[in-house]
């Protein structure tokens, strides 16, 4: 099998009561980095980290099940990862998510 890449998105919940969303930030942030520009947290893992990968999935699938969270996961051969564009979603108001 080839070397692939797996480009994650999310975009949080912002009409959640306050401590709900506190909540769901606090179950993406350790995963993912904040793009403020995109209003989105964007994660970029390799393949050969399979584990990895599906412990990360699972904690944000908890999240939209949860949350509602708006997650988004594209598979990239690994050769062609680092010209991809890794948030597809449109740009949206930032969050408060400090």
């Amino acid at each position: 099998m080839d070397a692939f890449d797996v480009i994650v998105t999310a975009r949080c919940n912002t009409d959640l009561k306050p401590e709900e969303f506190e909540r769901q930030k606090a179950m993406i942030k350790p995963l993912m980095e904040w793009n403020p520009a995109a209003g989105t947290w964007n994660m970029r893992f390799s393949s050969s980290h399979a584990e990895h990968v599906s412990n990360v999935l699972n904690t944000l699938f908890e999240a939209a099940r949860l949350y509602g969270t708006v997650v988004s996961v594209r598979l990239m051969p690994a050769e062609q990862a680092g010209t991809a564009v890794v948030s597809t979603l449109p740009p949206q108001p930032p969050s408060p998510v400090g």
